[in-house]
């Protein structure tokens, strides 16, 4: 099928294709400006468990190895990973917030699953990453803020043990600014762009799917083809 006939077809079926995208955009913006707009705050922490020492008087004996040492830490990361989206952490968090959290809600109707469903946790080896979202840039700072503070000052003692209830695990490497709060306004700009680049290829594929499924004889060429005979003569089409 030569370039021509390709412009045919999608022009034969025009309203089709300009019905499908022009609907598919207007419900893309219309959802991308009646969401609410959100902010997404990340801070990261790393851990590394101290050694268990053994006082000999006059030095300090390691029980276990370097290595080891680190490798558990990763295993710690791990749990935490599961800790920090738990009920537990999100009352944490709330502690230290109080009515400054709302999450646009009020503060009587807010829920710890509210809170808890506005916090993930992600991990790279000893790295542990926490993102919340808020209905604010200034609540999302705020917010990242009190998950660090239930992590590195041991607010919340989740396992039982000395190395976790006695002090803190984590150390914060890095704080959400204002210029890293990210915005659900670009996704949702990118979801529609998405959305309408889908809407065109499903329409393009919907017309040449209907003129597949068309068994009329729509030109000479396909008239030559069918009967085998040659064609004397058209009539032009008014």
């Amino acid at each position: 099928m030569e370039l021509r006939q390709y412009w045919h077809v999608i022009w034969k079926r025009r309203w089709l294709v300009l019905a499908i995208i022009g609907l598919t955009s207007i419900l893309s913006i219309y959802m991308a400006l009646r969401a609410s707009p959100t902010y997404e705050a990340e801070v990261r922490f790393i851990t590394r468990q101290a050694p268990t020492t053994l006082d000999t008087g006059n030095s300090m004996v390691f029980t276990f190895d370097r290595y080891y040492n680190w490798y558990s830490s990763e295993f710690l990361v791990d749990d935490y990973t599961l800790i920090v989206q738990s009920d537990a952490f999100a009352r944490a968090v709330l502690g230290i917030m109080g009515d400054r959290l709302t999450l646009g809600k009020g503060r009587d109707t807010l829920t710890t699953a509210d809170v808890k469903g506005a916090i993930e946790a992600d991990r790279k080896n000893r790295e542990l990453r926490v993102k919340v979202t808020a209905t604010s840039r200034a609540e999302a700072r705020e917010f990242s803020q009190a998950a660090a503070l239930v992590l590195t000052d041991a607010k919340m003692k989740p396992i039982r043990g000395t190395m976790v209830d006695d002090r803190p695990v984590f150390t914060q490497i890095d704080e959400a600014t204002d210029d890293e709060i990210k915005s659900s306004r670009t996704k949702e700009v990118i979801n529609a762009g998405i959305r309408i680049a889908i809407s065109i290829a499903a329409a393009l594929a919907l017309a040449f799917l209907l003129e597949y499924l068309d068994t009329s004889v729509r030109d000479a060429r396909e008239a030559e083809s069918l009967l085998n005979m040659p064609v004397l003569g058209t009539i032009p089409r008014a």
